[in-house]
């Protein structure tokens, strides 16, 4: 019960209605959640800070501060490191403002579980599923944009000659495994995320508990614990702020980089 209190103050991961299921008579099809609010909060925050920003660079102004300095070099960096680097010059600028949305979105999230109290929407598996389903769509509707469904399909089945016609059906084996293998990517893209901020997340809480266990304790125990335990939680925190801007960037440039490999079958 202690661990249960203290995890869901450090992560609180778990759905909670903020709303009944009735609202003025009608029946809702769902209930607010917390997470649900915090995704709002995330996409209002991104628009509040990029949108004005966009305009000064549309009117051709040149970044001044480090506000805008600093948030300029975020696009800058999926741009050049990311985007061009996994797709080609050729296509980047076409999908880089996807990928942008991707990073600031995860990343943000992300940020949000930095702050007491709040959490991380991207710690929950229906989340991290969610987008996961579309750069799933995204990689596979660039690909097809690009060289049309059937040259994209065709591709998954590679012309192979072999003795006493097995060339057809190992063609037609490579080509399950290769759909097969997209599922596992988009699998592996929700799994990743939600297991690294979960995590980390779990961490803090299960150090957190060790104050409130010590509570009813004497105080030459309760002392040094809860001094070991808030450094050590403000150790890992900055641990989990790294790990923030890391992990959405894992998730943007392997959604890229299978991009990439959609787009230039040759290679």
């Amino acid at each position: 019960m202690i661990f249960a209190d203290a995890f869901d103050h450090v992560v609180d991961s778990r759905f909670v209605e903020i709303f009944p299921s009735q609202f003025f008579g009608f029946n809702l099809p769902f209930g607010l959640s917390k997470f649900m609010v915090l995704e709002l909060v995330a996409a209002i925050l991104i628009i509040a800070i990029f949108l004005p920003l966009a305009r000064r660079a549309e009117n051709g102004d040149t970044p001044r501060g480090y506000w805008w300095n600093t948030f300029e070099s975020l696009l800058t960096f999926v741009r050049e490191r990311i985007a061009k680097a996994a797709i080609g010059e050729h296509d980047a600028d076409r999908y880089v403002p996807f990928l942008w949305t991707v990073f600031l979105f995860v990343l943000f999230c992300n940020l949000l579980g930095m702050i007491p109290f709040l959490g991380s929407p991207t710690a929950s598996i229906a989340v991290t599923g969610v987008l996961a389903v579309f750069a799933f769509i995204m990689i596979h509707a660039s690909a097809i944009s690009k060289q049309g469904f059937g040259h994209y399909f065709a591709h998954h089945f590679p012309h192979i000659e072999a003795p006493f016609g097995l060339g057809t059906p190992i063609s037609l084996m490579i080509g399950v495994i290769e759909m097969f293998g997209h599922l596992i990517k988009a699998f592996v893209l929700a799994v990743r995320l939600f297991a690294n901020l979960f995590a980390g997340h779990l961490v803090l809480a299960f150090i957190l508990s060790f104050i409130l266990m010590a509570e009813n304790t004497s105080l030459y125990l309760f002392g040094p614990i809860t001094v070991g335990s808030v450094l050590m939680i403000v150790a890992l925190s900055l641990l989990e702020l790294f790990v923030a801007f890391l992990q959405a960037f894992v998730f943007t440039y392997l959604t890229a980089l299978f991009m990439g490999a959609g787009l230039h079958t040759s290679h």
